[in-house]
């Protein structure tokens, strides 16, 4: 799925590491768990994917895991604008989430 041309970005996963890495991300609406987006993704260190229009103003749960690595879950309420969005950083040990307004 990836970036969409022309949409605002709601949730940009980043490689922290200094390898690469390849991890599984799902989205879910909480209000009625309807998959809003699912992906496996590789990136290089350093390196981020950013995806666009997932949450569309909704309550929705992150779940992100690496492969042989961390993994983490986390619950987000994108704004009803598109100034805000969810960063999910990847790190050796663990996994952050960091919303943002910009």
């Amino acid at each position: 799925m990836g970036a969409n041309a022309g949409g605002t970005t709601d949730i940009t996963v980043t490689n922290e590491t200094s390898q690469i890495v390849s991890a599984s991300l799902l989205v879910t609406r909480l209000s009625d768990d309807a998959e809003l987006l699912e992906d496996t993704i590789s990136l290089d260190e350093d390196e981020s994917e950013a995806y666009e229009e997932v949450a569309s103003g909704a309550r929705v749960k992150v779940r992100l895991a690496v492969d042989n690595g961390p993994e983490n879950t986390y619950e987000w309420s994108d704004g009803e604008t598109d100034a805000s969005g969810l960063y999910v950083d990847i790190e050796a040990d663990s996994i952050t989430f960091s919303p943002f307004v910009q």
